[in-house]
């Protein structure tokens, strides 16, 4: 298991409590933590825990270096036969990670992606969009996943080890990364809908933009790296505008027009700005936490 945290002190004792109890995991199995630069609490649970279980093994970087230094110190120091990935901020449901290594064990499979469903509520129009957002991502990954198309993954993914070894420094989009290049190496991506990770997304229309804005960039700057973008609509309709436009109907069949609409003119305008960050050469590799996505996830 390898998890990247930065200031995540309400959420990463949970988490951690999951993944040993709940997961069903062999006791050779190992938890590598790297806490970046921490300021609050998050490097004393984790202490804690190491204390009582021997599979945690914290590693601690004074600075924050950014989310691919984190990643790049798990690649180099896991040596099961597989690696799951999650993210300090969110709570995978009981028997999740048993799922996702099931699936990994398919020929040909060398990356699975859970399902992220966000815990916010509906009564506000962000909450709305966020779940709006979570949904189309994961319809659209059964899509492709039942074509073989899929090269993006999400906030909890299992790899085989081995296949990517390293990443660039900087490198905002760490599961976009190493998914394309899985991909690219002749192994499927594989979606796992019943393997679900309860994340919060953002509460305020600010935050929301913020961390949309992060992730569009992101893809700009995959393509850069790899040659190829991230599977989602805009790139996928050259290739498979069929395919693209069934995705398309879906969305505008399963949502009022004012949510749909708040989404879509939100989407344009993020990229607008994210293609806008990218030309001049801007960075988004440490991003600014967003306070309303460190909620403590209730248990599920």
């Amino acid at each position: 298991m390898g998890i990247c945290a930065y200031n995540e002190g309400n959420n990463i004792g949970k988490l951690l409590q999951s993944i040993l109890h709940e997961q069903d995991l062999s006791e050779d199995s190992e938890v590598l933590v790297v806490c970046s630069g921490c300021t609050d609490n998050t490097a004393d649970i984790v202490n804690l825990y190491a204390a009582k279980d021997s599979r945690v093994k914290p590693f601690f970087e004074k600075e924050r270096k950014g989310k691919a230094s984190a990643v790049n110190h798990i690649l180099s120091n896991a040596i099961g036969d597989a690696i799951v990935f999650i993210s300090g901020d969110t709570l995978p449901r009981k028997g999740t990670f048993p799922k996702l290594l099931s699936k990994l064990n398919q020929p040909k499979v060398g990356l699975v992606c859970g399902n992220p469903t966000p815990v916010n509520s509906s009564r506000s129009t962000v909450g709305r969009i966020v779940q709006l957002m979570w949904r189309f991502h994961g319809h659209v990954f059964e899509e492709l996943n039942d074509a073989g198309l899929a090269r993006h993954a999400s906030e909890a993914f299992c790899i085989r080890p081995g296949i990517v070894e390293k990443m660039p420094i900087g490198t905002v989009n760490d599961d976009a990364y190493l998914a394309i290049n899985i991909r690219k190496k002749g192994w499927l991506i594989k979606f796992c809908p019943d393997a679900l990770i309860s994340i919060c997304g953002p509460k305020t229309f600010k935050e929301y933009f913020q961390q949309r804005r992060r992730v569009v960039f992101g893809h700009y700057q995959i393509r850069m790296l790899t040659g190829e973008s991230p599977q989602y609509l805009v790139h996928m309709l050259p290739a498979h505008p069929f395919r693209t436009v069934r995705l398309a109907l879906w969305l505008f069949t399963q949502y009022d027009p004012f949510v749909l609409s708040a989404f879509l003119v939100t989407e344009f305008m993020i990229n607008a700005v994210a293609l806008f960050d990218f030309l001049l050469g801007r960075t988004h590799s440490q991003w600014s936490t967003l306070p309303s996505t460190k909620i403590v996830i209730p248990q599920s």
